[in-house]
């Protein structure tokens, strides 16, 4: 195969059960912004959703995992903290999701024989 332009590879990788999304890209950035920002209009805003989507997409996620996903700050308004099975599945699904998109650039780019790059449309620097 010739090169042309660069090539990128794009995912979109989520978990059902029972035909329903259990965890996604999507929800795992959202609580990965709420952590890093407290807020979750602010999250909304870095991933430019509105607030009333952000909310919906938690609220859904909460009620399908069946636990509690973020917690309010105490003493401290709006202000959010992730609640401890929150963090441990935004952080497992995040690395279960960055080692698939490592594995799927390489196997790319050996079977294509091109130069595959990732395209960090997800999570852009929220990995560091």
């Amino acid at each position: 195969m010739t090169k042309e332009q660069d090539t990128t590879l794009r995912l979109r990788i989520w978990l059902e059960q029972k035909d329903k999304t259990y965890i996604g890209i999507g929800s795992t950035l959202l609580l990965k912004h709420v952590e890093e920002l407290g807020s979750l209009r602010k999250a909304a805003e870095a991933l430019g959703m509105s607030y009333r989507r952000a909310w919906g997409k938690l609220k859904n996620a909460e009620e399908r995992i069946g636990q509690p996903l973020v917690e309010k700050t105490k003493g401290m308004g709006q202000r959010f903290n992730l609640s401890p099975y929150g963090k441990e599945l935004m952080e497992k699904f995040l690395s279960f999701y960055l080692d698939v998109e490592d594995y799927a650039t390489k196997r790319a780019g050996e079977l294509l024989q091109m130069d595959v790059k990732k395209s960090g449309e997800f999570y852009r620097d929220d990995t560091q």
